[in-house]
């Protein structure tokens, strides 16, 4: 009948739930009093914090401004908390303590603070599951330092233990019996309260242990009065008083720093306190045992006779369940090492095969760098021989001209010359034929001259590229197209296949405008700095679309480009119909005089 009550109960108390968050958003959002809004806010962001963890975040804010407004402190701490709850919802912690932090600085003052302990603990927990301990140790002391001190102090006995599963985990047993001390004692405190309020048997059973401690710290107590005790009882097998005179006996040898012989003692009260059930004296000695161990620096063994204390305790000591709670998380913690040094061996070897492998592919990358290395400087031995084959057969072809044609036409104009003295002419006309035959010869001399000299500039190695530009031009220069030159940094003679190239360029630019272009005018500039050399040949022609491949094939641009690629330079070509062109040489100077 009880349960078919509360389930009753239950239903209707859910539409009431919801009743109820809808009426307190209905005040918050209407026209009430301030106070009577905050108070709203508070009972909404307190009674529903997992309803809508954003919904709560914006009602709680309002509230804010409410309570700076009322200047009401007690409000804006419980919303600053309540905010710190539904971050926590959101899983997003750092938030959580930003805000729990800002309450307690304001809650402190108002001796307020002990509603944040558990809010804090469940921060602490989380961390915990992230494996972030500096910061679940951090909100399990803040936990300890708002829990409250009186009462059942539930909260209190939860973080210590708390930290004492935390220290546990990283085998730090000092600490973490320390913090289960502590639990215990507190647990133990209130045990006997309740059980003295009881008036129970095991009250009594307490206040008998409490009697037997007492006459221990009697002056008249003695080792050798216990020992002849223990031979009187033994022999009238009186378990009872072996017992206590056993842990009479453990703990007079404890205080006299006799470590063994007091750990000898008291498990003997320990065998004779089992053999009589007698459940205080089994938690009384191996609580002094607990302790013994503590003082030789065996934490760990501290440890094991802490936890079978509570375990002897179950019936009384509420904290069993967390003692076993703190094993299987022992064993987790055991486990959970194992399965990372296994990931750790698993690591090093993917480690080991990721070196390999990227060793494996930069031996690839250089061997590949090389290979393309050696194909460029072979292209580029290839590229100087070619330009140096070229460049002789032009130096041979010019020298002929100049020695040899240059020379007979220079002979015959002379001879021409002295006959045209001796020959008397019948009349005017023949006289000037006579003389146009040998301007023709003339003209011819010059033309063969002017074309060994631009096959080969003579001039280039004694007066610089920029002399050897201006006689081209002048020899090119005609009244249907004036050529404007600007030059800087070569007036001195500079590396001379750089020069040569250069000059090649040039001619072939030129050359191309002069057939192609129509233009009337080309500008070209030589600029040489520290660090690299400009050529640029602009005409005002009819210009080309540069996106046809058979106008650069025709014109001659991959020859040119293969030449300044050559130097490790860059050409750039603009042009547009109707616009003229543009061609620009760029280079670079690698450490190159004469």
């Amino acid at each position: 009948m009880k349960y078919l009550f509360h389930f009753l109960f239950f239903l209707v108390a859910i539409p009431c739930f919801g009743q109820n968050a809808d009426s307190l958003k209905k005040i918050i959002s209407g026209n009430s009093p301030p106070q009577q809004r905050l108070n709203a806010i508070e009972q909404f962001t307190s009674l529903f914090p997992a309803k809508d963890p954003d919904e709560i975040l914006t009602v709680a804010k309002t509230g804010l401004n409410l309570a700076a407004k009322l200047n009401n402190k007690e409000a804006t701490g419980l919303l600053l908390v309540n905010i710190g709850k539904a971050y926590h919802q959101k899983a997003n912690y750092d938030s959580t303590a930003y805000f729990y932090d800002k309450a307690a600085g304001i809650l402190s003052a108002l001796n307020k603070e002990a509603v944040l302990a558990n809010g804090y603990i469940e921060l602490a927990n989380s961390y915990l599951k992230l494996k972030n301990y500096t910061k679940a140790i951090e909100f399990y002391d803040t936990a300890i330092k708002y829990a409250p001190k009186s009462g059942s102090r539930s909260t209190l006995i939860i973080a210590l233990n708390g930290l004492g599963t935390l220290y546990e985990s990283k085998h730090n047993y000092r600490e973490a019996l320390n913090y289960f001390r502590q639990s215990f004692d507190i647990s133990d405190s209130l045990n006997l309260v309740q059980k003295a309020k009881e008036n129970t048997s095991e009250a009594y059973s307490r206040n008998f242990m409490k009697d037997v401690m007492g006459n221990i710290k009697q002056k008249t107590a003695s080792v050798q009065n216990i020992l002849k005790t223990l031979d009187t009882k033994k022999s009238l097998n009186d378990t009872l008083a072996l017992t206590i005179n056993y842990f009479n006996l453990g703990v007079l040898y404890k205080g006299k720093k006799m470590y063994p012989q007091s750990l000898d003692a008291l498990q003997n009260c320990l065998q004779y306190a089992s053999k009589i059930n007698y459940t205080d004296m089994q938690s009384s000695a191996v609580n002094e045992m607990a302790d013994l161990y503590e003082r030789i620096g065996d934490y760990r063994q501290s440890l094991n006779y802490l936890k079978k204390r509570s375990a002897i305790n179950v019936g009384i000591n509420k904290n069993s369940k967390t003692i076993d709670e703190l094993q299987t998380k022992y064993e987790i913690t055991q486990r959970e090492d194992q399965v990372l040094k296994q990931q750790f061996e698993i690591t090093k070897r993917n480690y080991w095969m990721t070196g390999i492998f990227v060793l494996i592919l930069l031996m690839l990358l250089m061997g590949l760098i090389y290979y393309k290395q050696t194909q460029l400087k072979q292209r580029n031995i290839a590229m100087q021989a070619i330009i140096e084959t070229e460049e002789n057969e032009r130096r041979r072809i010019a020298r002929d001209l100049h020695d040899s044609v240059s020379q007979t036409m220079s002979a015959a104009k002379i001879n021409l010359t002295v006959i045209g003295g001796e020959l008397p002419f019948v009349n005017e006309e023949q006289r000037k034929r006579f003389e146009k035959a040998i301007n023709l010869v003339d003209n011819g001399f010059r033309e063969v001259r002017t074309i060994s000299h631009n096959m080969m500039p003579w001039a280039l190695h004694e007066t610089g590229l920029a002399q050897v530009i201006k006689q081209f031009i002048g020899n090119i220069e005609n009244d249907t197209i004036a050529i404007n030159f600007f030059s800087k940094g070569f007036d001195a003679p500079f590396d001379d296949t750089t020069e040569i190239i250069l000059y090649r360029v040039l001619q072939e630019s030129v050359h191309n405008v002069m057939k192609h272009a129509n233009a009337s005018r080309i500008d070209i500039s030589l600029i040489k700095d520290e660090q690299n050399i400009s050529l640029t040949i602009e005409d005002n022609g009819e210009g080309f679309d540069i996106t046809n491949p058979e106008i650069h094939k025709g014109m001659g641009f991959n020859n040119l480009r293969s030449r300044i690629n050559f130097l490790k330079g860059k050409v750039e070509l603009d042009s547009q119909i109707g616009k003229g062109t543009l061609v620009s040489v760029y280079v670079p100077i690698i450490n190159k005089a004469l």
